[in-house]
């Protein structure tokens, strides 16, 4: 009885929002999810919490009966949780993001460095696994280094359009997953991008490294960890990481788009 009478009490999920922030003050049911955009929750909700390039708050009384899950953003507050909570900074595109401590301070080179060292494993990984297709992705965005930023910008518009377009139709776990998988894809599209700018940079200094560094494979290494750490400086960091991942992403749709040319009226990003 009491369950239902709760069930009952529960307002509906309300819509994804996208650049405004979400406030949770009454029992609500799941899944909530914000876009570029933070979520504070002080009341109950039975289902997931999802941010994507925000934070989300648990207030002294939240209670989420369900996942909470802060894709570029933090998890922080006092508030329970009886399903699994995970944060990933890492989607952020413009920049490596700071640490909150215990006693509420950041530390923007303390996770700076750990996702750094992230990337860079992960980074090598890939080089290691597929050098023949970053080397394909650098020649080619050694080849369309203009066109590149355009496409990588489009890209970017079109991912969001089409997950916020996902939630408002399907605003059900349904419409959460669909939006986990598009962020996995956005990942896997900003490692392999990040790679070959690296893959470009490593080219263009190899004449200025030790012989002993300008194989393919090491000279690639030494620009990521290179671009990596750029990215950690302050004011200008930001930049270059944002540059870095446009252009990067860009490289990979326009690579995969001329090699599986779309049967849209897109001649210049299709094929040349």
């Amino acid at each position: 009885m009491t369950a239902l009478l709760l069930a009952g009490a529960l307002l509906a999920a309300p819509a994804p929002q996208l650049g405004a922030p979400v406030l949770v003050d009454r029992p609500t049911q799941g899944p909530v999810v914000a876009l570029l955009a933070d979520v504070r929750v002080s009341s109950e909700i039975v289902g997931d919490v999802v941010a994507v390039g925000g934070d989300v708050e648990l207030a002294a009384g939240a209670r989420v009966h369900g996942d909470v899950v802060a894709l570029g953003g933090r998890v922080r507050g006092s508030g329970s949780v009886s399903g699994r909570v995970a944060s990933a900074g890492g989607l952020g595109l413009v920049g490596l993001g700071g640490l909150e401590t215990s006693d509420g301070s950041v530390s923007a080179l303390g996770l700076g460095l750990l996702r750094a060292g992230v990337w860079l494993t992960l980074g090598s990984l890939v080089i290691l696994a597929v050098p023949r297709q970053v080397r394909s992705l650098g020649l080619w965005l050694t080849a369309e280094r203009l066109r590149s930023p355009m496409i990588g910008v489009l890209a970017l518009l079109v991912w969001l359009a089409v997950v916020v377009l996902a939630l408002a139709v399907t605003n059900s776990p349904l419409g959460v997953a669909c939006l986990l998988l598009a962020v996995a894809a956005l990942l896997a599209a900003k490692l392999a991008g990040v790679v070959g700018v690296a893959w470009v940079m490593g080219k263009a200094v190899a004449v200025y490294l030790p012989l002993r560094l300008r194989g393919e494979l090491t000279r690639t290494g030494v620009a990521l960890s290179v671009l990596l750490l750029l990215a950690l400086l302050p004011v200008v960091g930001p930049a270059v990481w944002l540059a870095a991942n446009v252009v990067g992403i860009g490289a990979v749709v326009g690579a995969l788009l001329e090699r599986h040319p779309l049967a849209l009226p897109l001649p210049s990003f299709a094929a040349r």
